[in-house]
């Protein structure tokens, strides 16, 4: 989720869906359809588009979407779509999302506010699961792991899980795939080496990833953005990581 006045994109797309919010004026997003003007918008994941906004307050949240937030939301948009949702439903949540774009909210303000966006966009309840402890040991040793290789066969041997099983058991715990869980932590790795003050290509290293080149085209694909924009000395935002200990 990100807060900025300055949006202006090449055409790209992007393996998330975004939901895009202006907080006072209209945002313009364009297609191969042409050009409209939102005060809410919908981007489906993959879509092809561009934003037309320098000088406009806007908040963005990009939704994973393999998660489960994702597919509790997925019948309001799909893949290469564009949709208007109505701005009267997200006003109890503006103040808010101004006090965001200045920088004022708490981490757990964060955090429940994305929440609630998404819940803006379509009513779900919060995924409730007892979560395997296995599953969380293994998510555990992943985070604590990376950059080494981690062969799923060899962890579900570790505990006594078969790899078709630990693959299926790990999306039903945590509500993400766990190859993709492997992807976010790799990326989250990189970036907080990057915040930490490392190059490119070390904190590339760091995670896993082949070079710097490698980084750099997998945040993109994932967030549309190059990571220089907000790391390093191209950077014009402030980073923070609202996440467990």
């Amino acid at each position: 989720m990100f807060a900025t006045n300055s949006m202006q994109t090449d055409f790209h797309s992007h393996y998330a869906a975004t939901l895009a919010i202006s907080l006072e004026k209209n945002i313009t997003i364009e297609t191969d359809l042409g050009k409209e003007d939102y005060r809410v918008a919908l981007v489906g994941p993959n879509t092809y588009h561009r934003t037309i906004s320098p000088g406009i307050e806007m908040v963005a949240l990009l939704i994973d979407p393999e998660t489960y937030e994702f597919g509790s939301i997925a019948e309001s948009i799909s893949s290469g779509e564009v949709k208007r949702l109505d701005i009267q439903n997200f006003l109890p949540l503006i103040e808010t999302l101004w006090s965001l774009y200045y920088g004022n909210l708490s981490d757990h303000e964060a955090t429940e506010l994305q929440l609630n966006l998404l819940r803006t966009v379509y009513p779900f309840d919060t995924l409730k699961t007892s979560v395997d402890p296995r599953i969380q040991k293994i998510a555990k040793r992943i985070r604590m792991e990376v950059p080494n290789s981690i062969r799923m066969k060899e962890i579900g041997k570790n505990f006594s899980i078969s790899e078709d099983r630990l693959i299926r058991l790990f999306k039903e715990n945590l509500g993400i795939p766990l190859r993709r869980y492997l992807l976010w932590v790799r990326i989250l790795r990189a970036v907080k080496e990057l915040k930490a003050g490392k190059n490119l290509t070390d904190a590339a290293h760091a995670a896993g990833f082949s070079d710097s080149a490698h980084f750099s085209r997998t945040f993109k694909e994932n967030f549309g953005f190059i990571p220089s924009l907000f790391f390093g000395h191209l950077k014009t935002a402030e980073v923070r990581f609202c996440e467990p200990d």
